[in-house]
């Protein structure tokens, strides 16, 4: 089946571990831009975190971002589309998370601004944006103070300071049940953080709907990622990949290629345009 559209997370697949897409990364990309490839970035980053794209500008990506929640023309800057929560559900999904895992701290992603009680500890990535831009675009408060701010709310986080990840996320999807999705995108030993989307939306759905657009086949998608808000991606195109450096969920369901460190994206990318 010919290859029409590549897809790839960023953190942990397309970035390398400094924050940045590898010449040989960027370079493949090219390759498969200018041999008709359509390429598109699946990522669970808010639309202020995406600084390393400028290096893949040239190749005029179509940004699925928040996990699906929004996709962002990078060529002309715009938002083509989002699928927010409804801040009434959200309230009542906070209410009950916090009755059943007290621990938790909550905060809204809104895409070009994060809110979150003050409690919260994550801090964006170094090479994201500088720590005083970072600071700019923030605001703290209580959460149904947050709540009453008319603002999109593109993901729902809650972080726990000494959680499993898997096992959180777990616990979570039994409170939450079908109302919202719930996955997450760390890994034991760090910082637990639940990501929350709107029921329907993620990363798979939202990538369809892109390739129903264009008339693109599944069988004729290739997908790279390296976590569990990737799972559903990957299982839904004829050629998902998963980098060495991956969650071992994901290593066990799809074939492994090289990891982050060494460009393994761009040297599989290679691989398919030689197969095409």
């Amino acid at each position: 089946m010919t290859l029409r559209l590549i897809a790839s997370d960023l953190d942990g697949t397309l970035l390398d571990p400094s924050g940045r897409i590898a010449d040989a990364d960027a370079e493949a990309l090219r390759e498969a831009s200018a041999a008709g490839v359509r390429i598109v970035i699946a990522t669970g980053r808010p639309l202020r975190w995406l600084a390393p794209l400028e290096a893949i500008a040239d190749v005029r990506p179509l940004v699925i971002v928040s996990n699906g929640a929004a996709v962002w023309d990078l060529q002309r800057e715009r938002l083509e589309r989002t699928s927010p929560l409804d801040r009434t559900l959200v309230a009542t999904l906070a209410e009950e998370l916090r009755a059943r895992i007290p621990a938790l701290v909550f905060g809204l992603e809104e895409g070009t601004r994060f809110a979150s009680e003050e409690a919260w500890t994550g801090h964006a990535p170094d090479h994201a944006r500088t720590r005083e831009q970072e600071d700019a675009l923030t605001v703290r408060g209580p959460l149904p103070l947050l709540l009453a701010q008319e603002r999109a709310i593109l993901k729902f986080l809650a972080s726990h300071p000494d959680a499993d990840p898997d096992a959180l996320a777990a616990r979570a999807r039994t409170i939450v049940g079908g109302r919202a999705v719930v996955t997450h995108s760390v890994t034991t030993g760090r910082r637990a953080l639940l990501e929350i989307s709107a029921a329907g939306v993620s990363k798979a759905v939202t990538l369809a709907g892109l390739c129903a657009e264009h008339g693109i086949a599944p069988a004729e998608v290739a997908a790279f990622g390296d976590m569990p808000n990737d799972a559903d991606m990957l299982a839904s195109v004829g050629r998902p990949f998963v980098m060495a450096n991956a969650h071992p969920a994901l290593r066990a369901r799809f074939p492994v290629i090289g990891g982050n460190h060494e460009a393994g994206v761009g040297a599989q990318v290679r691989a398919l345009l030689r197969g095409r």
